[in-house]
């Protein structure tokens, strides 16, 4: 009656191991989910054609992030003080380096300055642009209910011979519901798009008006 058992034993001994041992590649890959964050302005203003204006240069520093929000792993707010970040649904590049990009071609495309550069530019600029993105999570604090939380400062400063000077400083907040469903995150990502899409849709609005009052 032991030899049977025993032997019984050694084989799924054996199995385990052998599936242990399999390699890495023959194992099916996890199902992960890659998605960016976008908010296409509807047209390109006009350039700039006054002289003063045309030979303005804005710079966008790299926004700052939240080291909470800062990982490329969707986070999901679940309680007063209880967050998970999902390693199946995240980000295609840094959440910094994907919206610091945005702002750019935001603000490229709103001709508000001569021209619109990245911090690596060795173009002098007139202005400098600054953010710190404070929030950036799905709340689903109520599972009936999930939102879209993104919450940016923003500061625009002068440049005249290497004199800074602040325009203006402004947080910036928006709350984006989405149905919920089992595409939460897909659903999630377009209502990211939608609050960034407001945001600086608010921003261009805020520098336009800092710009004209210094004329």
């Amino acid at each position: 009656m032991r030899t049977p058992l025993k032997a019984l034993i050694l084989c799924l001994a054996a199995a385990t191991l052998a599936a242990c041992a399999s390699p890495p590649l023959s194992r099916p890959a996890p199902d992960r989910r890659l998605f960016n964050i976008s908010a296409q302005r509807p047209e390109a203003a006009p350039a700039p054609k006054n002289a003063p204006l045309a030979a303005t240069v804005l710079k966008v520093r790299p926004l700052q992030i939240n080291p909470a929000f800062q990982g490329k792993e969707m986070v999901y707010r679940l309680g007063d003080s209880r967050f998970d970040s999902d390693y199946y649904n995240t980000f295609f590049t840094q959440p910094a380096q994907n919206l610091t990009g945005q702002v750019r071609q935001w603000l490229a495309r709103a001709g508000l300055f001569g021209n619109v550069v990245d911090s690596t530019s060795q173009v002098a600029d007139t202005h400098l642009l600054e953010g710190m993105v404070n929030a950036l999570y799905g709340d689903f604090t109520d599972k009936g209910a999930p939102k879209a939380v993104m919450e940016a400062q923003f500061f625009l400063v002068a440049n005249k011979g290497d004199a800074y000077t602040v325009l203006f400083e402004k947080d910036y907040s928006r709350v984006v519901a989405f149905q919920p469903g089992g595409g939460d995150a897909a659903a999630l990502a377009q209502a990211y798009n939608k609050a960034l899409a407001e945001i600086l849709a608010e921003l261009e609005a805020d520098i336009r008006q800092a710009l004209n009052s210094r004329k």
